[in-house]
């Protein structure tokens, strides 16, 4: 299966959520922290999505998924236990040409979410597919515990704010980049490490 990865920008994009237990509730929220405007269909909800409800963070109504539901939506995510909601969740999703999260569920799937690492200004997204999870978390935190430190990031927008004010071209930059990290590298593992 060949995957296309993508990153969205969800401000003020409707994303529907069908269902709200522990996963539905962590999807939701992920999905209004990045700034859509959330609506979660359920006829049960965990406390913490309740509690987000009442705060206005997510929409909520407490009942039985229809393919109505979607109408209006920019992305939908099927988080429930039921095949059976899930693919009527996928049917109405493909009859308004959406892309549906099917969580653990393949076959209703059109959309995979990846196993994410924020560091700004990185996002990191791995994904298998959804075959193998736990080796794709594992990738995860092995990668995140080799992504360059903060004066990384500082040097590398200080040059780049040079190259483009000198017009460095493009294919002098790279070797400077490194140049410039290995020294920043050797630097700090010859400082003396403060005791804790």
């Amino acid at each position: 299966m060949a995957l296309v990865p993508v990153f969205l920008r969800a401000e003020g994009a409707c994303i529907v959520v069908v269902g709200a237990g522990p996963i539905g509730t962590r999807k939701a929220l992920e999905w209004a922290d990045a700034g859509a405007c959330v609506f979660v269909v359920a006829p049960e909800a965990t406390a913490e999505l309740k509690s987000a409800a009442q705060e206005k963070r997510v929409a909520y109504r407490a009942k039985a998924f229809e393919a109505s539901d979607l109408d209006g939506a920019f992305f939908v995510v099927a988080a429930t236990n039921s095949t059976e909601v899930n693919a009527a969740v996928a049917e109405a999703a493909k009859a308004r040409g959406l892309f549906v999260n099917a969580i653990d569920d393949l076959p209703n799937a059109t959309a995979y979410a990846a196993s994410t690492i924020r560091r700004a200004p990185f996002t990191i997204a791995i994904q298998s597919g959804a075959e193998v999870p736990a080796l794709t978390r594992l990738l995860r935190e092995v990668l995140e515990s080799v992504l360059p430190a903060d004066t990384w990031i500082s040097k590398a927008r200080e040059l780049r704010r040079r190259w483009k004010a000198e017009g460095t071209p493009m294919d002098a930059r790279f070797p400077e980049l490194l140049a410039t990290l290995g020294r920043e590298a050797r630097e700090a593992s010859t400082k003396p490490r403060e005791e804790g």
